[in-house]
């Protein structure tokens, strides 16, 4: 009878327990990792099957000031939603062919729009993948699927760059 009180006690004491869910934290990822990262194995093959309008590469190239722009990207790993597998590696084979330089480029890993990451102030992230565009440290345009139709990142990359 003992252990069975005691048992009923434990389990009530236990489930009294408050629990703090503990939110997940982005990792900022390079385009070296990228291509060498389980979570984006899909990565490396999307990136070099699209080819990018040199008419908008060369406006990319034009309009971005190294001195003064910076893109953030935050993306899921092996999520296999189209801006995941198209959008992003798309956007990112338009930086490379506009030469802008990585120092330039931040791509931050989230397992959801919740995770935790140094723009939580400026930058808030409603979908996976997003990218900002940031002008002297100031928000000035975004990316994101819903703007994408399978073949413009280019073009969406170049616009985002005029405002």
């Amino acid at each position: 009878m003992k252990t069975i009180l005691l048992l009923i006690t434990l389990a009530f004491v236990v489930s009294s327990c408050e629990t703090t869910s503990v939110e997940g934290q982005a990792q900022q990822i390079t385009l070296d990792e990228l291509n060498s990262t389980p979570g984006y194995a899909w990565f490396p093959a999307e990136m070099t099957t699209y080819a990018p309008s040199q008419e908008m590469v060369d406006s990319v190239n034009t309009r971005f000031k190294t001195s003064t722009h910076k893109i953030c990207i935050f993306v899921k790993p092996a999520c296999s939603c189209r801006g995941t597998q198209k959008l992003f590696p798309q956007v990112m084979k338009t930086i490379t062919e506009s030469n802008i330089p990585m120092d330039n480029v931040e791509i931050w890993s989230m397992r959801s729009t919740s995770d935790l990451h140094p723009y939580m102030a400026d930058l808030e992230v409603t979908d996976l993948p997003i990218v900002f565009i940031l002008e002297n440290d100031v928000l000035t345009s975004r990316i994101l699927d819903a703007d994408y139709n399978s073949t413009n990142a280019d073009t969406l990359l170049a616009n985002s760059l005029i405002r």
